[in-house]
């Protein structure tokens, strides 16, 4: 996929300079390209991207207790934990594979990530290269 295509996307977003994960994602949809190809893009634009669909950051001024919007009670099941420790290797778990686990379970996305952050477990790879 030629850059300028995602590149022309990410400028016509209204906040200059920023982007958030689903707008990113949106973008990705539409052009029938990876996420991570946007994300490149982003970061050479110089994008920021923000409100991670996971709630891991961007949420308010980074260093704040808003920032990241994880480590509330968890909402979610025991069956959905066991997902998640069974998807889990070496402390680790993709955005993608908490997404599949997500929307299998029927659970919002930052429920999935806030029950993650719960475990311990490190959230990577993002599908945006955030992280």
């Amino acid at each position: 996929m030629d850059s300028q295509k995602i590149k022309e996307m990410i400028e016509i977003y209204p906040e200059k300079g920023k982007m958030p994960c689903a707008v990113a994602h949106y973008i990705a949809a539409s052009l029938e390209i990876e996420p991570l190809e946007v994300g490149k893009v982003a970061t050479e634009v110089g994008a920021r991207l923000y409100q991670c669909q996971l709630g891991l950051f961007g949420f308010g001024r980074k260093g704040k207790s808003g920032y990241k919007i994880t480590g509330r009670k968890i909402e979610v099941g025991q069956e959905v934990m066991d997902l998640i420790k069974n998807a889990a290797l070496d402390g680790r778990i993709s955005c993608a594979k908490l997404w599949e686990i997500a929307d299998q379970a029927g659970v919002m996305r930052p429920e999935i990530g806030n029950a993650a952050d719960s475990l311990g477990l490190k959230i990577t790879p993002c599908q945006l290269g955030a992280f």
